[in-house]
């Protein structure tokens, strides 16, 4: 009977001493595992103040314009249209250019020749195969002064025909006799990547050629090399110029893109 009492008492003692224990731990558990409504809206607030800065740090809204982004965005638009009308000239002579190649080699092998010992021109010309001295010798010596096959030039109607330039079509009917290939590379000497000179060029280069021939293929060298570059540093500022215009609307618009101090490359980059 003792013993009985005694488990009664020891089972009554634990649960006494353990009870309140864990009602206070159930009590810490429920405190943390729940929100006053005055926490969550405080949370929400802090959330969507967070959410508002980061926007605007990215894009730059009209309220936190500063002096700086205002004069990125005033810089973009010179940039931008700068560009714009430098690119549609640029790709406006492209088709012109490529169709120019296109009708060179499409010279190949076109028209009688008189043969004989070729003239040694550089494969940087473009010319689909070397000329013989013969026939550039044909094209130089032709009876008619410059003036006088612009005199007696038909009239294609452009502006700078009418002004008394010489152009290729007028050049080539001077010397229909002589070999195609021949004709086009000695009026190229006379200008870069166009079908119009100035007479007195022309004549100049006409003279020195009668002279001495072998210069015409230093001349057509020289002149595909400076057509050339102009392309190549035409592209390059171009190119400058897109920088400059994707750099002031990273300022004006984006200043807060990690990105954009490393464009383009961040592209590629996941982590930006």
């Amino acid at each position: 009977g003792k013993s009985s009492l005694l488990l009664v008492v020891a089972t009554i003692s634990l649960v006494a001493g353990f009870a309140p224990k864990q009602s206070q731990q159930s009590l810490v558990i429920g405190l943390t595992s729940q929100k006053t409504p005055s926490m969550v809206s405080k949370a929400a607030s802090s959330s969507s103040s967070s959410s508002s800065t980061a926007r605007n740090m990215i894009l730059l809204s009209d309220e936190l314009l500063t002096e700086a982004a205002s004069s990125a965005r005033a810089e973009f638009v010179l940039w931008f249209f700068g560009g714009s009308g430098a690119s549609g000239i640029a790709l406006g002579q492209f088709p012109k250019m490529f169709q120019k190649i296109q009708d060179i080699q499409s010279l190949k092998g076109q028209g009688s020749t008189l043969g004989g010992e070729t003239i040694g021109l550089s494969p940087l010309c473009g010319y689909p195969e070397d000329l013989t001295v013969k026939d550039v010798e044909q094209v130089v010596n032709n009876p008619l002064s410059i003036q006088d096959i612009v005199k007696k030039s038909p009239n294609d109607g452009s502006f700078l025909a009418k002004q008394g330039y010489l152009t290729f079509a007028a050049f080539q009917a001077a010397n229909s006799k002589a070999n195609p290939l021949a004709v086009r590379a000695v009026f190229d000497t006379f200008a870069q990547s166009t079908d119009t000179c100035a007479p007195e060029i022309a004549e100049q280069k006409m003279q020195e050629y009668r002279q001495d021939i072998t210069r015409v293929k230093g001349a057509l060298l020289a002149s595909k090399v400076v057509g050339w570059l102009s392309i190549g540093v035409l592209l390059f500022l171009l190119g400058i110029a897109g920088s400059f215009a994707a750099g002031s609307v990273y300022s004006g618009w984006f200043p807060g893109w990690p990105g954009g101090r490393d464009f383009p490359m961040s592209m590629l980059d996941p982590n930006d």
